[in-house]
């Protein structure tokens, strides 16, 4: 028997593999970009660090109290409740999930420049992305591992719920999804501010909801039943509350892969809604400015 033997085939992966290292260069470029925004200002840098470990410290002091006042309350033990609070003011800085692409698109659309990100060799949401990382992984070296070391001086910092090896790469795996959700969602907003021009509007909107909803300020096992079952249904807990819950093992055992698997469907879902919403918002897009 004969077996049919397409030429074209070795081509076209020739042209796949072409492609994919090429999106990671620009990957890499954009990435660079985002890392020097971060580091061009050092007065900056002394400001953003003075605020995250006096917020840190704020979060985890009035946590501490609470614990003490009433800690049957609690589902976990004081430690672990100082190194949620920790963690989450933390991870805050690394995701930055108050700056991002709706502020970014808002600035953009206001002084007309948008059309410059739309000439760029790469797509725009994956530009973005890029930048987003790059801003990301600079503010974790500069701001985010000093302020963590000075924490577990002052606090201490309960080690992760099941080992450093499996219980830290569980968190670690939860907090790169995390990082791809939020962008997501952010790019979303993003749209939003595009289409109504708003930005101060769709930001208090879209910011009063990530913090109620995403587990950053108040933990969701405070929450009455018919809030935490809005907080469920929806992805902003996917954010926070799931990636600190795992740290501190509020959730464990085989719940940590129910929720990695769950967050790694939210991370599908959302990456396909912002391919469709930017090809519509696309088709409808009006520079404004000069």
């Amino acid at each position: 028997m004969s077996v049919a033997v397409h030429p074209e085939s070795p081509t076209k992966a020739r042209a796949a593999w072409r492609s994919a290292l090429h999106h990671l260069a620009l990957l890499r470029a954009f990435s660079r970009q985002g890392l020097h925004v971060r580091l061009a200002y050092r007065s900056e840098f002394w400001m953003r660090l003075l605020n995250t470990i006096v917020k840190m410290a704020a979060i985890a002091t009035v946590w501490r109290v609470l614990y003490h006042q009433s800690p049957s309350v609690f589902p976990i033990g004081g430690r672990q409740m100082v190194t949620y609070a920790i963690l989450a003011a933390l991870s805050s800085e690394v995701l930055t999930w108050w700056e991002g692409p709706h502020f970014y698109l808002g600035m953009r659309i206001r002084l007309g420049t948008l059309v410059g990100d739309l000439l760029r060799p790469i797509s725009l949401p994956y530009q973005l992305f890029a930048i987003r990382l790059g801003e990301s992984l600079a503010q974790l070296a500069t701001i985010t591992a000093p302020a963590l070391l000075v924490a577990g001086l002052v606090f201490g910092l309960a080690p992760p719920a099941g080992g450093y090896l499996a219980g830290g790469a569980a968190f670690a795996a939860s907090l790169c999804l995390s990082f791809v959700v939020l962008y997501c969602l952010n790019f979303l907003a993003g749209m939003v501010v595009i289409l109504t021009t708003s930005v101060e509007g769709v930001a208090t909107a879209y910011h009063g909801v990530m913090t109620i909803l995403s587990g950053w300020l108040i933990p969701l096992w405070f929450y009455p039943g018919w809030l935490r079952a809005v907080a469920d249904a929806l992805p902003f807990r996917t954010v926070f509350f799931t990636p600190l819950s795992i740290y501190v093992g509020f959730i464990h055992g085989s719940g940590v892969a129910w929720a990695l698997a769950e967050q790694l469907g939210w991370t599908a879902a959302l990456i396909l809604a912002v391919a469709g919403a930017w090809r519509g918002v696309r088709r409808r897009l009006v520079i404004q400015g000069g």
